[in-house]
């Protein structure tokens, strides 16, 4: 009885030590199965495919195209330059008449017969100068010959520097306070030449208002 219980115990034995076995290499195959699911649910998620990363590539939107009418495009005008220097051209001062004296200003006018005045005549009015001329004369003011000189738009008195208020003088004994007094310029105006101007320090220039119709 003995001996054949041995074999059965070995048996026994043998068949626990294979039914260990079996469930140890279960559990190592099932433990690898695990770790490899995990490894590749974690290169799946940790890893995005290019696919979901790229980002969408931005199309312009078409650039309309004005239809060519046959008139040329405008040309945008261009904008100020606020960094750099500009260059100015600064005016040129303009030259200014003085102040006419009011009516009843008392003028310190020299002795006429003092008074050298040349009178020349800028309109296509006949005999002007020589009127006016006479004129001045009959009040003793020394009077060159008449002169024509180039046509004029308008009278004006100029004088020598230092006979500006025998300038106005004049202007007031001829009613033409009104007209413009100027300081000789050189050369004379309307033309004229400082030989023909003479010894006259003031010159009457007529243009084409009341001064040319003057009676004689």
């Amino acid at each position: 009885m003995e001996s054949n219980r041995a074999p059965n115990n070995q048996m026994a034995l043998k068949g626990v030590v294979l039914v260990l076995a079996l469930i140890a290499a279960g559990a190592f195959v099932l433990a690898r199965g695990l770790d490899d699911e995990k490894d590749s649910t974690a290169v799946t998620t940790t890893q995005p495919t290019a696919e979901a990363t790229m980002e969408p590539e931005e199309i312009p939107d078409p650039v309309e195209t004005p239809a060519d009418d046959g008139e040329p495009a405008a040309t945008p005008a261009p904008l100020p330059d606020d960094g750099g220097e500009t260059e100015t051209t600064e005016p040129a001062p303009a030259v200014t008449q003085p102040p006419a004296p009011a009516p009843d200003e008392e003028l310190e006018c020299r002795d006429p017969s003092t008074i050298g005045v040349l009178v020349a005549n800028g309109t296509d009015v006949s005999g002007a100068a020589g009127r006016l001329s006479g004129e001045l004369n009959a009040a003793n003011y020394v009077t060159l010959p008449p002169h024509n000189a180039s046509p004029q738009t308008g009278s004006a008195f100029y004088y020598r520097a230092g006979y500006e208020v025998d300038a106005q003088c004049i202007a007031r004994l001829l009613g033409e306070s009104e007209k413009p007094l100027w300081p000789m310029p050189d050369p004379p105006p309307g033309g004229l030449t400082l030989e023909s101007l003479g010894n006259a320090f003031i010159l009457i220039l007529i243009g084409p208002d009341s001064l040319a119709q003057r009676p004689g």
